[in-house]
């Protein structure tokens, strides 16, 4: 492969073009071919017994094209890029984005990178911010929360004499049949089942109540219509059950050995207050860190100039990537979010949008302030911090050398020492609330 051309098409972005030509592009895919005709089952022939025409027949004349390309892109392309890099004197500030232009049987291919520079900004102020840092105070309620929530860790199981109700924990053998048939995830051995929970499909753990230890018996449930595994959505189903135990959640008295085995300390009012000092170093901790943010928030608004737009918006579907991952976690769709905070997707992702934008902004500014103030790390530093990366990880140093991204390791390293520099020539006025 060979670079074509660099060209900046708008204001801090370079687009560089590589192309391969048609015997590169042959000979990659060739190497696809035999790598991978094992895997092939065409019609009319076993597994891995047709030759290339007759899967590209079957497949089409592209079918290894695109892993050659890939192949071909992994192999020429870094080597290329950074020799670009060095003899146009760019500074990236993030991965180059890669486009597909052409690719034909006889002209080869021809693909792109466009990755963002580093842009000049007109910062007015470097240091000298001030935020306040309001602290919330601790409440007994917080504490007693907390007592209770680490009381419940500490709770035993033992038996509970009579029928299975609401609350219990009851251990059962379990085979699930649909159609007179066992279905995939449908057993189960001394599984645990808080009843009353939900957990279970409608009607398994209601099924329970009244049973006890030694029962068995068969339980007929349907799975919900909108059920994630279609193949069971709307079915009926019986589950044949053996009861082993029935248990009762026992909470220990809060009392000194409670305390001694919860918190190390003789009294449940020694307890208490380190409980409290928990809580309050917590919010303590997350109050500056806030602050540490409003810093650089105020530094974003002190600085002016235009910012890469593939740059914003790689930031933008980052966060939003990031936030809907938090919403899976918490199993919560955005409609419902949005529902809740009272927006309209669009009001939301010009909120994100905006968000990512300033943060850009200060991310750039920390740059600039880092190569103005001296902080960008030497090879000498960034090698003392990988050596370490590097025991822990019981590798040599040019293992994980290999396996990191040098560039991008300098720059994180580079924003986050500027951002210190910043932060302690301003002032945050911590507040108790």
């Amino acid at each position: 492969m060979k670079l074509v051309s660099v060209e900046t098409p708008e204001k801090n972005v370079c687009k560089m073009t590589f192309s391969a030509t048609a015997d590169e592009l042959e000979t990659a895919a060739e190497a696809v071919y035999q790598r991978t005709r094992d895997t092939f089952t065409i019609k009319g022939f076993a597994k891995g017994q047709a030759d290339r025409a007759q899967i590209e027949a079957d497949r089409g004349e592209h079918i290894f094209w695109y892993d050659a390309i890939n192949d071909l892109m992994d192999r020429d392309v870094p080597a290329l890029y950074e020799q670009a890099v060095a003899d146009h004197g760019l500074e990236p500030v993030d991965e180059p984005s890669y486009d597909l232009v052409s690719v034909k049987k006889e002209e080869g291919f021809v693909a792109t990178a466009t990755v963002p520079l580093r842009p000049e900004l007109d910062i007015a102020k470097t240091t000298g911010f001030e935020v306040t840092c309001t602290i919330p105070a601790t409440t007994d309620k917080e504490v007693e929360h907390v007592v209770e929530r680490r009381r419940a860790g500490f709770a035993e199981l033992v038996p509970h004499k009579g029928p299975a109700v609401k609350g219990n924990i009851v251990h059962m053998d379990y085979t699930g049949y649909v159609d007179g048939e066992p279905f995939p995830g449908g057993s189960a051995e001394k599984q645990a089942i808080e009843l009353g929970r939900g957990r279970m499909i409608p009607g398994f753990e209601e099924g329970i109540i009244g049973h006890q230890a030694g029962d068995a018996f068969d339980l007929k449930v349907t799975f919900p219509a909108q059920y994630h595994v279609k193949d069971l959505a709307g079915k009926e189903a019986t589950f044949k059950i053996k009861v082993i135990d029935v248990c009762v959640r026992q909470l220990p008295a809060l009392n000194s050995d409670f305390a001694k085995k919860a918190g190390k300390v003789d009294t449940m009012e020694e307890y208490r207050a380190q409980i409290r000092h928990q809580l309050e170093a917590r919010k303590r901790t997350a109050a500056l860190n806030h602050a540490r943010s409003q810093v650089l928030m105020l530094l974003a608004d002190a600085s002016a100039g235009e910012l890469p737009d593939v740059l914003v918006e790689s930031a933008y579907h980052n966060e939003m990537q990031a936030f809907q991952q938090q919403l899976q976690m918490q199993r919560m769709s955005l409609d419902k979010y949005l529902g809740q905070i009272h927006q309209t997707r669009d009001e939301f992702k010009a909120t994100v949008r905006k968000a990512a934008e300033r943060n850009t902004r200060a991310r750039m500014a920390l740059l600039q302030i880092a190569g103005a103030e001296g902080l960008v790390p030497t090879d000498a530093e960034l090698d003392e911090q990988l050596t370490k990366r590097a025991e822990m990880a019981k590798k040599t140093l040019e293992e994980v050398k290999e396996k990191t991204d040098l560039r991008a390791l300098r720059r994180s390293e580079a924003i986050r020492r500027a951002a210190d520099w910043v932060i302690d020539r301003s002032t945050i006025k911590e507040v108790q609330a």
